[in-house]
Formats: structure tokens, C-alpha cells, sequence
């Protein structure tokens, strides 16, 4: 029986564009692809979110890597990147009816140690019984590992746990570590049935009314 609900963040209760986000510093089409690439797309990015190496580490590496000129840019964007994301409103009927109907409630992402910069953009975040950040346990899904110390920490039963994710292969981890999973593509009424299906008590017309509410 399935009594804990676990969320992804980016993609899931937030939106995260780093690609658009990038276009607010340079009109380049080059340049914008360069600094995707660079620092989001970027093995020192995945350091950053293991919480591996600092944020100054992080730029001071990627900066060797580009041209002088745009290295203001590249810092810039790793000291405000947080600040495009944007809540995904439409999630909180969903997380408050589970929360009504007794299921615990957790966060668990892959995040730099800067998630504590942005939680608050998290909607319903008080509905929440805690959070477990990648970097602060140096793990990164899809690892099983994570996983497991996500369990241990807050005593749960895997076979317990739902995990919702944007990712099929961070979805995939979570299974092969005993929990169910549902795979979200952006659609809250697939997510819903999703979760009907995997036994989670909904009312599904009254959410489906509160989400055209909101």
C-alpha cells in the first residue's frame, strides 16, 4: 500500500528552462548554445548538484573554458539561474488533496546546495514533511544509492513510497530500489490516473474541478 508521495522538483512542481533562460543575457544563437552547454549541460554542473564542488569552483572551471568576454555572462548566470524558475501552480490541488487524504509528502532532487534559494517557489511547499536535496548527500539520481538513503533517513518502506518524476531513467532508479513510480510529461490529469492506477486514493472529480479552479 502506497503511503508516502515523492516529488521531483524540476519539471514537476516547477517549471525549469535553463535553454530560455539563457536568452535574457545574450541574443547570440552561438553563444546561447555554448552556454547552455557549458554550464547546464556540463559535467561540472552535475558536480555542483552531488554537491562535489562549490559554486565558485563551478565558475571559475567553466570560465576556463570560454573566450575572457564572456566570463561576467557565465558568472552572472550561475549566481541568478535559480531565479527564472517558476512554480507549477496547477500542482497544488493535487498535493493538497494528498495531504488530505494522510499521505506523507516529500521532495527529492537533484539540487545544488542553492535549492534552499528557491524552495519557497515550490507550491504548497508547507504541505511538505521534508526534503532531501542530492547535494547535501552527495548522491545524484538515478543512482539506487539515493534512493536508499532517502529511505533510510525518514524510516520508509520503499514498497511504500510513489515517486513522481519528469525522467524516465530517474524513475527507473526508484523502481529498482523497491518503490512504485509514475513518470510526469506535464499533463496533471495523466498524473492523476497515473496514481489511481497505482492504488492512490484520489477524488479525481474534485481535483479535476479544483485544477480548472486554479
Amino acid at each position: 500500500m502506497i503511503k508516502n508521495i515523492v516529488f521531483d522538483v524540476g519539471n514537476v512542481l516547477v517549471h525549469y528552462a535553463p535553454a530560455k533562460f539563457i536568452k535574457r543575457f545574450t541574443d547570440v544563437p552561438e553563444y546561447q548554445e555554448l552556454l547552455l552547454h557549458e554550464i547546464f549541460l556540463s559535467v561540472e554542473w552535475i558536480k555542483y548538484d552531488r554537491g562535489t564542488i562549490s559554486k565558485e569552483e563551478l565558475g571559475r572551471t567553466i570560465c576556463s573554458r570560454v573566450k575572457e568576454s564572456l566570463h561576467d555572462t557565465v558568472l552572472e548566470i550561475i549566481d541568478c539561474w535559480h531565479e527564472e524558475i517558476k512554480p507549477n501552480e496547477a500542482m497544488k490541488p493535487l498535493v493538497k488533496q494528498l495531504k488530505d487524504q494522510g499521505y506523507k509528502l516529500y521532495i527529492l532532487s537533484n539540487a545544488p546546495h542553492a535549492f534552499h534559494e528557491f524552495k519557497h517557489r515550490i507550491p504548497a511547499l508547507d504541505l511538505f514533511d521534508s526534503a532531501f536535496v542530492s547535494a547535501e548527500w552527495k548522491l545524484l539520481k538515478p543512482q539506487i544509492e539515493i534512493f536508499q538513503a532517502f529511505c533510510s533517513h525518514f524510516q520508509l518502506v520503499p514498497s511504500e513510497c510513489l515517486f513522481i518524476d519528469d525522467l524516465a531513467i530517474n524513475v527507473e532508479g526508484a523502481i529498482n530500489a523497491g518503490m512504485d513510480g509514475c513518470i510526469f510529461k506535464g499533463n496533471i490529469q495523466e498524473l492523476v490516473l497515473k496514481l489511481e492506477n497505482a492504488g492512490v486514493k484520489l477524488d479525481k472529480k474534485q481535483l479535476i474541478l479544483n485544477i480548472s479552479d486554479d
